[in-house]
């Protein structure tokens, strides 16, 4: 009897311990909910990439700075670019990026560049006032 206890108080806790390590994706930062419009906030912004989509397709800011923590949910490599500008961030699979990219008034286009990706309908624009 006490054999089968000690034996079900090991399981457990070699269980939770199991669990704490945790797998690949539950790394990375969590991510904001899904919308259409995301404004950044202090010049800064997060976008999700899933296997062939994002999770916002205009972002809003300010002319000057403006910081992107792209955040890849997916199992594949994405991309974060904005065109026109030298804002490239390559992500793989399950991992995260930041980088920043100094924006004038206008709007720009952001994609991902993994060949298909864009056609896929993985892209949006930033609206700079």
């Amino acid at each position: 009897m006490v054999r089968r206890l000690l034996l079900l108080v090991v399981l457990a806790f070699g269980a939770v311990a199991l669990g704490a390590c945790g797998g690949g994706k539950s790394s990375t930062p969590p991510c904001p909910p899904k919308a259409d419009t995301r404004a950044a906030v202090n010049g800064a912004v997060t976008v999700c990439g899933f296997d062939i989509r994002f999770d916002v397709k205009t972002i809003t800011t300010t002319a000057g700075t403006l910081t992107v923590t792209f955040i890849n949910k997916g199992d594949i490599q994405h991309t974060f670019t904005v065109e026109k500008t030298d804002l490239d961030l390559v992500v793989g699979g399950g991992s995260s990026k930041t980088g920043s990219v100094a924006l004038q008034k206008g709007t720009y286009i952001f994609k991902c560049t993994v060949s298909g990706h864009e056609a896929a309908g993985m892209k949006g624009t930033i609206e700079v006032s």
